[in-house]
């Protein structure tokens, strides 16, 4: 029987083998350390820009208890940098009491604003028979076109009065709408709104959102129709 004949190696042959193992293992790791480092800085860029973009629009909510929440979605935050614009860009508004109180002034409301567990009351007062009676009307909130608009849905005269006012209060001419639209940069547009107890809730989204400074700046706007918010 034939024997299969012996294969050799020499030692330089085994040596150049182990070098060129060790130089791909090296590479791999290096692979590996670059990629997470750039994972890092991505995520690193990823939450400076959003805590930066939160202070930013934080300055024009009206109202201290206001709170801004913004979040950054897509892959690599690195690259949406250098394309100049970010893809997909979600932001939460909380205004608080003081900050709707706020918006409902600059839309020329005069009286009271308050957010209770069913939504939000608007407080006024109607004359009759010489008297002062006062009471308050719950609103409905919606977004129409940027603007936020608050809807009367019914009137109650206030505890201590038994009177029913449905008959000599005109609701219709309680609400009011105030464009919220310009408080965020024009590429952004407000999804929906949502009243808590404590808390009036914004949701806006923004595509293909400028990176340049000045482009950010520049605010929303709403039709030609209703009030502008003020800073």
């Amino acid at each position: 029987m034939a024997r299969r004949p012996e294969t050799s190696y020499r030692p330089g042959e085994r040596r150049a083998g182990r070098k060129a193992l060790r130089i791909t293992v090296g590479l791999l790791i290096t692979v590996v350390i670059l990629g997470g480092a750039a994972v890092i800085v991505d995520m690193g860029l990823r939450d400076f820009a959003e805590t930066r973009a939160e202070a930013e629009i934080k300055k024009r909510i009206p109202g201290s208890d206001s709170t801004v929440d913004v979040t950054i979605n897509g892959f690599s935050m690195l690259l949406q940098t250098v394309s100049g614009s970010l893809d997909d860009v979600d932001v939460d508004l909380a205004i608080g009491e003081e900050g709707v109180s706020a918006l409902a002034e600059n839309a020329g409301f005069a009286g009271a604003v308050r957010l209770v567990a069913n939504g939000i009351e608007l407080d006024s007062s109607i004359d009759v028979l010489g008297l002062t009676v006062p009471f308050s009307a719950t609103v409905a909130p919606t977004i129409d076109g940027g603007y936020l608009v608050l809807t009367p849905t019914g009137v109650t005269a206030a505890d201590a009065v038994t009177l029913d006012l449905t008959q000599l209060v005109d609701i219709t001419g309680l609400g009011f709408s105030v464009c919220t639209a310009s408080l965020l940069p024009e590429s952004f547009t407000i999804t929906g709104v949502e009243a808590k107890t404590s808390t009036l809730n914004l949701t806006a989204h923004g595509a293909d959102v400028p990176v340049d400074l000045d482009a950010l700046a520049r605010k929303g706007s709403c039709a030609a129709q209703g009030a502008e918010t003020g800073e």
